[in-house]
């Protein structure tokens, strides 16, 4: 699975804004809005972690099961991809 742009992430209020920019250009594609949760799939997405190792990281910051971590972390996946921020 691979990142489709370049993305930065910033803290504002208690949201996180997402700004995903062509890696050849430099020009700005989408903007949109994250929740804690989101921005820390995203920043383990962009450190080229995996799908067990992300879900790990939402274990020891939430109190989830592993099963609904787990499907959090694939559902966030599938929405970049269907959007075009990810293939897979």
């Amino acid at each position: 699975m691979k990142l489709s742009f370049d993305f930065s992430i910033q803290e504002v209020a208690d949201k996180f804004i997402a700004v995903a920019k062509n890696r050849e250009t430099g020009t700005v594609e989408q903007v949109f809005s994250l929740n804690e949760t989101g921005a820390l799939i995203l920043k383990g997405l962009q450190e080229s972690k995996d799908i067990p190792v992300i879900t790990e990281q939402l274990l020891t910051q939430y109190d989830v099961q592993p099963e609904e971590a787990e499907a959090e972390v694939k559902a966030f996946i599938d929405m970049l991809a269907n959007n075009g921020l990810v293939t897979l």
